[in-house]
């Protein structure tokens, strides 16, 4: 087997590798909400280049993020769980000060009166800081721009506080870091702070919606459907392999 068929040999089957960790982490995240799908941008290849074989097949070029919308799941009586409609995401802080972005927006009011995520992480208001409610509250709801209002006994709702959105010039460009967070990148672009339905901004016709949640955009038939193009990478690598070192032997026997 000639060094550049070796080459070009392992870098298929690392890559094959990595494609199957992404369909396994998508099919296992299918039921988590908010959950963003990692996509496979494959090339079609003729491994004939690979010492005379005429076997084809698909090879695996990058990976990629699919931020189109979920499905919507109705959590009626909970105004904490929020849904983005459009573009953005919120804005949350971890405990160390450590700026995450989300499209989960199962939230939850802690033991402190403060707005935070699943994880713990403080959700951010339009000016920057934490989401923290008036313990004599008797509950509060959710307006399509993220405006909160509280209420209290035989009062009118009074406005508390405006939830913080982000989008991205190429959100593409995010990094996933586990638990449905991003972090911003180069290839993002610095984030872009605005509210939803805020005129002239890039989430303008994003809506704010409480008691519902996002569903995770994976479509199980596009991950059977790419796994079985990595199942056709792999044959058709194996294939050239074989013929490769058939090849070498014949030549190493007639040198003999």
């Amino acid at each position: 087997m000639s060094l550049s068929t070796l080459r070009f040999t392992g870098s298929s089957l690392s890559n094959i590798q990595d494609g199957l960790g992404v369909i396994s982490d998508n099919i296992s995240n299918i039921s988590t909400h908010g959950f963003k799908e990692r996509t496979l941008n494959f090339e079609n290849i003729r491994s004939n280049a690979m010492a005379g074989s005429s076997e084809s097949g698909s090879y695996l070029v990058s990976t990629g993020m699919n931020f189109s919308q979920g499905a919507t799941e109705f959590t009626t009586g909970v105004p904490s769980n929020m849904m983005l409609s459009g573009n953005g995401f919120f804005v949350v802080q971890g405990a160390s000060g450590e700026t995450f972005f989300t499209r989960t927006g199962n939230f939850n009011v802690d033991s402190a009166s403060t707005l935070v995520d699943a994880n713990g992480n403080y959700v951010l208001s339009s000016g920057g800081g934490r989401i923290s409610f008036p313990e004599n509250m008797t509950g509060f709801s959710v307006s399509p721009a993220g405006e909160i209002e509280v209420s209290f006994d035989n009062q009118d709702p009074v406005f508390l506080d405006q939830i913080q959105l982000a989008s991205f010039n190429n959100p593409e460009g995010l990094v996933n870091i586990g638990s449905n967070l991003f972090i911003e990148t180069g290839s993002s672009g610095l984030a872009n702070y605005s509210t939803a339905l805020e005129a002239g901004s890039a989430t303008s016709s994003t809506r704010i919606t409480a008691g519902v949640l996002e569903r995770s955009n994976v479509d199980l038939s596009d991950e059977l459907v790419d796994l079985m193009a990595l199942q056709r990478a792999y044959q058709a690598i194996s294939k050239a392999t074989t013929t490769n070192d058939e090849l070498l032997d014949t030549t190493i026997a007639l040198a003999r």
